[in-house]
């Protein structure tokens, strides 16, 4: 029998967007960039931007710190006059939203790259195999020749790259700035009524034992402190999303809600679940989760708050920007996209992946106008 590939059943943006935006989808996907081929043009900011209203829940205890300081919470001070745990926004859109990101990525290339690498090499995708990965580009050195290692770094054709940007080293061409520009997420409660102290044992891998024999003393116990944020802690912010299509402002939300982990020691703490209670689509960025955080400890005395009550907040605090603006207020909006199907997201992944292909050649062609009037200039003065 043969068999026929229904093309109804794929879904489309347009159903896609409808599903997670509702009634205001139209109006979202008129608003998105256009990006249909290559226009050097596409590289200058275009002034839209998508204000993620974020709450980040604690459902397990979460060690948030400093790199300079190994054993205190995180905290920063408030006009309300409490000291409160703060998460800073390179824990939160490098450390956790990139990589879920990639890991997306990862899985439909496995799944679907050898059916679709065709299609993408017709935008500019210059590989056989996916290999974008979070670490510094570099080479080895063997002999004193230089041997091209499999994983580089950062590929520079995806859209993990070209959403979030990346550096190359110097003179290897450009670096692309990330359309992903994050806000620090404050806990709306003070420190003491959202941190705890936790002694744990530390198990030598060798003796199987919690004794430690000292050499300059006698045998100890091998004990230590960890400073945790309870569980039921939430903290607000925002993360402005810039000059997206469709397509990526999708991907982008989609790596936001399934974020499940944050902070150190994430092989036993730091799960927590994203709520995305409003976005202000706008022409420049707006509002802080500073401000509702500050707004919320004044109206409360710095008593804990549920998770319902600052999604509350939230919702009353962005409906200062809805005069020209398109405000989008709606508690299940994380929820509508962690239910997107595999065949909704492989639609999405696709799509965004072609509009960065776009994008990477339209500043190709950028850079490349600048190279030649600058060049031209020089020859102009000789």
């Amino acid at each position: 029998m043969e068999v026929v590939d229904d093309m109804s059943s794929v879904p489309t943006l347009e159903s896609i967007g409808e599903k997670v935006f509702g009634e205001n989808y139209k109006m979202i996907l008129d608003w998105s960039v256009k990006r249909e081929r290559p226009d050097m043009f596409h590289a200058i900011p275009k002034g839209k931007v998508a204000n993620v209203f974020i709450v980040i829940e604690a459902v397990g205890r979460l060690l948030i710190r400093h790199e300079s300081d190994t054993e205190e919470v995180t905290t920063i001070p408030t006009y309300a006059g409490y000291s409160v745990p703060a998460i800073l926004n390179t824990k939160f859109q490098s450390g956790a939203v990139r990589r879920q990101m990639l890991s997306m990525l990862h899985e439909w290339f496995n799944r679907e790259g050898n059916k679709y690498i065709n299609a993408l090499k017709q935008y500019g995708y210059s590989k056989d195999t996916y290999t974008c990965v979070m670490r510094p580009f570099q080479r080895e050195k063997r002999e004193g020749g230089k041997v091209p290692e499999y994983f580089e770094g950062y590929c520079g054709e995806c859209p993990n790259c070209l959403i979030f940007g990346y550096a190359v080293q110097e003179g290897a061409g450009y670096n692309v700035k990330s359309r992903v520009e994050g806000d620090i997420y404050v806990a709306p409660v003070p420190e003491e009524n959202a941190t705890v102290s936790v002694t744990f044992n530390s198990v030598d891998d060798i003796k199987k034992t919690t004794i430690i024999s000292g050499e300059e003393g006698p045998r100890t116990g091998a004990l230590y402190t960890l400073r945790l944020v309870e569980v039921g802690t939430s903290f607000v912010g925002k993360i402005a999303l810039k000059d997206m299509t469709f397509a990526e402002l999708l991907l982008t939300l989609l790596a936001i809600a399934r974020t499940t982990r944050i902070g150190g020691r994430v092989t036993h703490f730091g799960e927590i679940k994203v709520h995305i209670p409003a976005i202000v689509f706008s022409k420049y960025e707006v509002g802080s989760g500073y401000e509702i955080a500050n707004m919320i400890l004044g109206k409360t005395n710095g008593e804990r708050n549920t998770v319902e009550k600052i999604i509350e907040r939230i919702s009353e605090y962005v409906k200062g920007f809805q005069n020209s603006n398109i405000l989008v207020v709606d508690r299940l909006l994380a929820d509508k996209l962690r239910s997107l199907s595999r065949e909704e997201e492989d639609t999405i992944i696709l799509q965004a992946w072609k509009d960065v292909l776009v994008y990477k050649k339209s500043l190709d062609l950028f850079t490349k106008e600048k190279q030649e009037k600058s060049k031209s200039k020089k020859e102009e003065t000789k």
